[in-house]
């Protein structure tokens, strides 16, 4: 099979869009190689120097908007703003032309979670975020600090595409609340815990509804001696009280406002809350509560796109597209309740309505309003955002000033002076939206392009990679890294990040727990080994575990105990000299490394080939070997059984002639149970170039003949290196030169016709 490497660096990345982008001076975009791989695959241009002409652009400031504009940007930072007279294009600027477009500063989200009620999207939000234009994010609050702070270091690093994110602490509240909560029981261990996550850097303390005004005193007066600060979505506390303790921003906005409660006791989350549907947003009642936030210098941050989702439940098509089944089915029945109650539905219009004016009020009267869009039912990552600017445009703010809001507000509340606007000496964090916003609000989902310091993302690309995802189980536990679960037809498994173009990917393993992944890869030099391993949260940048090593490495197969990895090698037993026939080997665990490599023994291995060890619970090894006979061809292979007595393997057996032939079978994994196996076979009634087989074992502890997977597995290429994960839920192997996976469901109508 051909093998093609690529080699970062030296190839053109895909243009913005070929309809107008062209260079000067033949300067062309290319990949940096501070990304990641997998990064690199969602980034369209990196080049120092991109000159953005004749865009209307929304600054940010809230100034009202200028056309044909020129914007220069030099690595990560605009140099230049201005008209066509004002800015001098340099030579060796890569021009883009961006008539009939908007160009507006990256959002900024003050209440942008990675987590939804039930569950999380770590795997899939940092990617939608980023794709809609939301370059930066405060999650305002986490279940999972730990897993936050390891995404944020990798998309930092460069291991993982996504907006930079501010850090937030676990949700703070009274003596009561859920277990994952901390609740204020005594206020050292509350002291000491800010100061361990401030030290971990986190910058935000989210107070939730149980924190009573003594609570939260504690709780703003250790934030800010360890330079962070607070926010809080209340209720035992009311909005003044807040304010008169120092909270730097409050959530939500008007609902949750028990100022406005009538038989709201002191310190308790209690009170009518039928102010949400009576009170006038136009009153004094209003105004002196806002008035004491302004005076304060307390932000308002508002989450119109959650109260929508609540109030009129009907999701874009393109959330439903991105929502994991499971997601998609729970709108469904939410959506029929919702008709089905009518005006009994439990959150109201009205509280939409007054929402929406009374963030309006905050604005106009001088507040700092900033907004994001608290994640839940079907208001996703970035859509969401989006969905805020045209709220804010319903409720009447202008274009401007609801841009100013999503972008500059939220950069001043969260210390970041460097971003938010679009003037000269700021991050080149810009977007591209395909229309002229200020003449249709829904142009803000139509994002062509993300810059996020100075780089430019595929919006569309990134949107791709995680449909029918959000909220998946996988998504939530990073499992399987973060894939969206297959069905019964095999597909491409972890796209760009393990199964990448242009590579030959093959032979792997996850160990049981799924939490450490190998896998084999043709470098076009020789096969290598790669480890994954998930840490925090996040999945290690594979690594070779044989870099350097003059030999090739192949097949990796974790031990039952998996103190061990089996691979295959054509290493000489002497380690030095030239390549041998390829045997089998084994590493095993010395701490957090490796030890030097271990032949299996002649036992096993001959002076011909071995392949793919696998083993059942027991510890009989299954494995191929080349056909010992003195008339066979050269591609006669067979597989073959040993036990395992005292921790040595034994003299292997030839299996029968149901699984053996005159031919090619190789790659097999056995059962833990050893009630069935799958191997790869080269036979005159094959599919393709190499098909996978299964073979059962019957009532009587014979193997049933082997029979061909069909073309829902094989197809006229070569399929092999059969693997099942440990919790017995998929099957994965090597199609095409990737890796592919599909439900082990499948296996059922194979055991049923194998009878």
């Amino acid at each position: 099979m051909k093998k093609v490497q690529i080699i970062y660096g030296l190839v053109l990345t895909i243009l913005l869009s070929t309809s107008y982008a062209t260079a000067q001076e033949g300067t062309v975009p290319i990949a940096s190689s501070s990304f990641s791989d997998y990064t690199k695959s969602f980034i369209s241009m990196d080049t120092g120097r991109i000159a953005l002409v004749n865009a209307k652009i929304i600054d940010g400031t809230g100034a009202p908007s200028k056309a044909s504009q020129t914007v220069l940007i030099e690595k990560d930072v605009i140099i230049a703003v201005g008209s066509a007279d004002e800015v001098e294009i340099p030579r060796g600027f890569y021009t883009i032309d961006l008539s009939n477009k908007t160009l507006i500063p990256g959002i900024v989200g003050t209440h942008n979670h990675m987590r939804l009620p039930n569950g999380a999207m770590l795997f899939t939000s940092p990617k939608l975020y980023l794709a809609a234009g939301v370059t930066t994010i405060q999650t305002c609050g986490t279940g999972n600090p730990v897993e936050e702070i390891a995404i944020s270091k990798a998309i930092k690093e460069g291991r993982l595409p996504g907006p930079e994110i501010i850090n937030s602490s676990p949700y703070f509240t009274g003596p009561d609340g859920k277990s994952n909560f901390i609740r204020f029981t005594d206020e050292k261990v509350i002291r000491d815990t800010i100061r361990f996550w401030a030290q971990k850097g986190v910058k935000w303390f989210k107070a939730y509804q149980g924190t009573r005004p003594a609570d939260l005193r504690v709780i703003i007066d250790e934030a800010h001696k360890n330079g962070a600060k607070v926010s809080g979505h209340l209720c035992a506390t009311t909005y003044q009280e807040a304010a008169d303790l120092g909270i730097d921003a409050i959530e939500h906005g008007f609902i949750h406002s028990r100022d406005h409660s009538t038989g709201k006791e002191v310190g308790k989350c209690s009170g009518s809350i039928a102010f949400r549907s009576a009170l006038d947003i136009d009153s004094d009642e209003i105004r002196q509560v806002q008035k004491k936030l302004i005076e304060k210098n307390v932000a308002l941050s508002t989450t119109p796109a959650i109260f929508e989702a609540q109030a009129r439940g009907i999701a874009e098509q393109r959330s439903l597209a991105a929502m994991a089944p499971a997601h998609v089915s729970a709108y469904e029945k939410r959506r029929k309740r919702m008709i089905e109650q009518g005006e009994d539905w439990y959150f109201k219009e009205v509280w939409l309505e007054k929402s929406l004016a009374y963030d309006l009020a905050f604005y106009k009267a001088g507040g700092l309003l900033t907004a994001g869009l608290d994640p839940g039912l079907h208001n996703t990552p970035g859509f969401g955002d989006q969905k805020n600017y045209e709220l804010f445009i319903e409720a009447g703010f202008k274009p401007v000033e609801a841009i100013q809001v999503m972008t500059l507000n939220g950069a001043l509340l969260l210390g970041r002076n460097d971003r938010g606007s679009i003037e000269k000496g700021k991050v080149a964090n810009l977007v591209v939206l395909n229309g002229d916003l200020e003449k249709d609000p829904t142009i803000i989902r139509k994002v062509e392009t993300v810059f996020k310091n100075g780089i430019a993302y595929n919006s569309e690309k990134l949107i791709s990679s995680i449909k029918g995802n959000v909220g998946s189980r996988n998504d939530n536990s990073m499992a399987y890294f973060g894939q969206k679960e297959p069905g019964d037809k095999p597909v491409l498994f972890a796209p760009d990040l393990i199964s990448r173009p242009n590579r030959y990917e093959f032979g792997c393993a996850f160990s049981k727990n799924g939490k450490e992944f190998f896998f084999g890869v043709d470098s076009g030099e020789g096969n290598e080994i790669y480890q994954s391993q998930w840490i925090d949260g996040v999945w290690t940048t594979p690594k070779n575990l044989f870099k350097g090593d003059p030999y090739s490495y192949n097949d990796p197969m974790l031990s039952p105990d998996e103190n061990r990895l089996y691979f295959i090698s054509n290493r000489p037993l002497e380690a030095t000299g030239e390549p041998k026939d390829i045997d089998i080997w084994y590493i095993e665990r010395a701490g957090s490394a490796w030890s030097e490599p271990i032949n299996v023994g002649p036992t096993i291995n001959s002076n011909l080939n071995e392949y793919y060890a696998s083993f059942t619970e027991d510890g009989t090894l299954y494995f191929a070997a080349r056909d010992q006979a003195p008339n066979a061809p050269r591609y006669a292979y067979d597989i073959y059984r040993s036990p395992l007595e005292n921790g040595e393997f034994t003299t292997p057996k030839k299996l029968p002639e149901e699984i053996n032939t005159d031919r090619y079978e190789a790659d097999v994994f056995i059962a833990p149970d050893e009630s069935y196996m799958i191997f790869c076979a080269i036979r005159r009634n094959g599919l393709g170039q190499g098909d996978l087989y299964i073979s059962f074992k019957d009532k009587n502890g014979n193997w049933t003949p082997s029979k061909n997977m069909g073309d829902t597995i094989n197809t006229e290429n070569h399929e092999l290196c059969p693997f099942i994960s440990g919790d017995g839920k998929y099957l994965f192997f090597t199609s095409n030169q990737d890796i592919y996976w599909v439900s082990t469901s499948i296996l059922k109508k194979y055991k049923e016709t194998s009878k």
